[in-house]
């Protein structure tokens, strides 16, 4: 049998310097936010209550939230209309953080290339393709641009309810 430690007496511990891991943790929470803003997108335009509207998205990817969202606000909106272009735009952000966030969610990550503990962090992500072979990617993050990125897709999310909230109003 194994036995497990008292796990209060162990510390945790990273390479990775604090403000990094805090970014990191921001991003990930920040893309459940900007899933629960489409959601809530949705029920405005759909006229659904918060219960029906969990009920029809609780189990939809962002992929599927995303084309739920568009396809309703065509019903409202013209393709060529100036509100449905902006809609489009802030949505094309959004699916850049979206990519942002998986890029960094499916990778092992070491610790800055200035050293242990140091601002950044630099990713590792291998892929092994039919046609392809094996490729293995590295790049480093800098915890500025983690930041921004954070800020522009929280920025994004609002812009695209206005968009919604215009439609409806």
């Amino acid at each position: 049998m194994i036995e497990e430690p008292d796990w209060s007496t162990h510390a945790i511990t990273s390479a990775i310097s604090p403000r990094f891991l805090e970014l990191y943790a921001s991003i990930m929470m920040q893309q459940a936010v900007i899933e629960y803003e489409l959601q809530i997108c949705i029920a405005l335009l759909l006229k659904l209550d918060y219960e029906r509207v969990q009920i029809l998205t609780a189990e939809l990817s962002y992929r599927q939230l995303v084309a739920l969202v568009s396809s309703s606000m065509l019903k409202f909106n013209d393709s060529s209309s100036e509100r449905f272009k902006e809609f489009r735009y802030a949505l094309a952000k959004l699916d850049e953080f979206e990519k942002l966030r998986n890029d960094l969610a499916h990778s092992i990550w070491m610790h800055s290339p200035d050293g242990i503990g140091k601002s950044g962090a630099k990713r590792m992500k291998t892929t092994s393709k039919r046609k392809a072979g094996l490729k293995v990617l590295e790049e480093e993050y800098s915890e500025e641009e983690l930041e921004k990125q954070w800020k522009r897709g929280n920025f994004f999310i609002r812009e695209l309810r206005k968009r919604v909230e215009a439609t409806v109003s």
